[in-house]
């Protein structure tokens, strides 16, 4: 019983998650095609604070599953534009 309760728990976190991971990477990749600069030049201009948050959203062991359908949602939506 304690197991389906964390499943159901860490389930919801992630469902919680995808929105969050989604607005991150969509802001991100408006950055990158605004600045014209590559990934690691953007991160390298960020302030540590923002830097951190970064490193806290995207590398959080819990966020990777949230990360993962986020950037598969962004790229379903955003495939047309890359061909174009």
């Amino acid at each position: 019983m304690v197991l389906w309760i964390l499943g159901l728990v860490i389930v919801i976190y992630i469902i919680v998650m995808i929105p969050v991971q989604y607005r991150n990477i969509e802001a991100t990749k408006k950055e990158l095609k605004k600045s014209g600069k590559t990934h690691n030049e953007m991160y390298e201009d960020m302030s540590f604070e923002q830097q951190q948050m970064q490193f806290n959203l995207q590398g959080n062991f819990f966020n990777i599953p949230a990360s993962l359908i986020a950037e598969l949602i962004y790229f379903l939506r955003h495939r047309k534009e890359k061909v174009s």
